[in-house]
């Protein structure tokens, strides 16, 4: 059974805890048992007024892992990382690239029970899924479709993962090496697919890029 939850995020990139609605998103998403959670929401003061897509591992009252995806001809993919406090789920956020992620800054979200608020929820949340299915079908570009796909090949060992590292425990022996063996081939996937981009990339470069340096040296 899913349940519906209203949702509001905050960037800062200077690191000061200045949260302001002028780099504020919000929207709604649905909860599995599991803690998987999918969503849409829009960057309401930005120029650009489109569906996101979200989803992620949401653990209330404990922790919550929150990617966003926007085309990359618009945005590079964001992940959120958030531990729960007395006002909402505080942590980093990072911008993910081809080669990896880089911290961007610190995050504050908020959530809020939607059954809690208003009640009969039926509507709304078909009008969820209708949405969250139609960014996937008409607006999810090959980038962000296949880091979706390879990390949905592994959701439950994520959903477990996030919430063992937030209590604290960790996995058996035997456990560590199932995560492991299900992880590998994804892994290998995503490997794989750097190294064609970093080719890509390596084509694109001037052939004559270092010719005006000593030494092959760039200072």
């Amino acid at each position: 059974m899913v349940r519906l939850y209203d949702i509001k995020g905050y960037g800062d990139m200077s690191n000061d805890y200045n949260f302001n609605d002028n780099d504020m998103w919000e929207g709604k998403i649905l909860l599995e048992e599991d803690g998987w959670f999918e969503g849409i929401v829009i960057d309401s003061n930005s120029s650009y007024k489109k569906d996101s897509f979200i989803f992620g591992v949401y653990h209330p009252t404990k922790v919550i892992e929150l990617f966003k995806f926007t085309n990359v001809d618009v945005s590079e993919p964001f992940v959120f990382h958030g531990i729960r406090d007395a006002e909402g789920y505080d942590g980093e956020f990072e911008i993910i690239g081809k080669f990896g992620s880089m911290i961007c800054g610190i995050s504050h979200i908020i959530t809020q029970d939607a059954e809690l608020a208003r009640g009969n929820l039926d509507s709304e949340i078909d009008e969820l899924k209708t949405r969250i299915q139609d960014y996937k079908n008409n607006t999810m570009d090959e980038v962000n479709e296949f880091f979706y796909d390879n990390y949905m090949a592994i959701r439950n060992n994520v959903c477990q993962i996030i919430l063992r590292n937030f209590e604290g425990r960790g996995f058996t022996a035997e456990e560590a090496q199932q995560v492991m063996k299900e992880c590998q081939s994804v892994n290998n996937m995503v490997v794989q697919a750097t190294e064609e981009e970093a080719k890509k990339l390596g084509k694109k470069m001037p052939k004559n890029l270092f010719e005006d340096y000593d030494d092959g040296i760039l200072f």
